[in-house]
């Protein structure tokens, strides 16, 4: 009996004091790039900091991320933004609370030289499959630059990276898109970067249900600001930010290629995580090649933005207002 009253002492001081931890389930990608921000909360201590337990998962494709999310095995999931679309078409209220990443995550590599995503027309560029995330997003990148993707260039599906980057080598394919984080490895490869303005796409969301979030809305409170704080130390802790970018994202690089991508991480961070209006339009562009009714999504009803402007209205986090 003593030693229970004494348990119960301390988590009673604990919750007084603001330190009792809330458990909060986050998943992942595979290759989680999307996801930096909550890597580096988890591993310097901004859940922890604001009272959370969080537990990581890492799950294999978008499609398992979300149904997931909707079944109440994750409380959020982080970096999958085609959820946010296909989830609010079919009735079922998801919303994103914030996006770190605004920016598409792809670019085009080439074994010839090139100045401008235009000099591809008439191009064979090499993908995974026609309906797949990057070859989504490589659509609209490529009519972002004026291109039609119908006409304008030939889009062969060749499997993974390894195949499209042993198609470049032969020559059977003139280009394929790359996800930034390998621009280093490719161009030391041999390979060349096509240069081209970075365009806007919804990136880093992350989404919980609208239910979840009315029902414990202190509790994401807590999350978000540590997210904020999570992401603003990502561009001004460079040392620590590369040691979870080494540990979890690009385990075994070099340190010329941590370098350069920590670089361009910090180049794409949105700290006060609000999406511009462009990357929120690029995104439903994306998802209306798969479901027309996508266009005429409320947009209002994809984000909750109400703790992050609550948080950088009462100076609670990092952020100027």
């Amino acid at each position: 009996m003593k030693t229970l009253a004494i348990s119960t002492l301390i988590a009673l001081v604990l919750v007084i004091n603001g330190f009792a931890e809330e458990r909060v389930r986050i998943s992942v990608a595979l290759s989680p790039t999307g996801s930096y921000p909550i890597l580096i909360a988890q591993e310097k201590g901004f859940f922890e900091k604001n009272g959370l337990k969080a537990e990581i998962i890492r799950i294999n494709s978008d499609a398992t991320n979300s149904q997931a999310l909707i079944s109440g095995d994750i409380d959020a999931a982080s970096g999958v933004p085609t959820g946010l679309v296909q989830f609010n078409l079919q009735g079922i209220a998801v919303v994103n609370l914030g996006s770190w990443d605004n920016q598409v995550s792809y670019t085009l590599m080439t074994k010839d030289k090139i100045s401008d995503l235009s000099q591809l027309r008439g191009k064979k560029i090499g993908i995974n499959r026609i309906t797949g995330r990057s070859a989504l997003i490589l659509r609209v990148m490529l009519e972002d630059a004026g291109l039609n993707t119908s006409k304008d260039v030939t889009l062969l599906q060749l499997g993974g990276s390894q195949e499209r980057l042993a198609a470049l080598l032969r020559g059977g394919i003139d280009a394929a898109p790359v996800d930034f984080v390998f621009e280093r490895k490719m161009q030391k490869m041999g390979f060349h970067l096509v240069p081209s303005k970075k365009t806007p796409f919804m990136n880093g969301p992350v989404t919980v249900t609208a239910a979840n979030l009315k029902a414990n809305r202190a509790k994401w409170t807590r999350f978000v600001k540590a997210y904020i704080e999570a992401t603003h130390y990502m561009t001004v802790n460079k040392a620590g930010s590369i040691d979870v970018l080494k540990k979890f994202i690009l385990p075994g690089e070099d340190n010329d290629t941590l370098d350069h991508v920590y670089e361009q991480m910090r180049d794409r961070a949105t700290v006060n995580l609000i999406t511009p209006d462009p990357a929120v339009e690029n995104l439903i562009k994306m998802m209306t090649y798969v479901d027309k009714r996508s266009a005429t999504i409320d947009r209002g009803k994809l984000s909750d933005y109400s703790i992050v402007r609550e948080l950088i209205q009462n100076n609670a986090v990092p952020v100027k207002k």
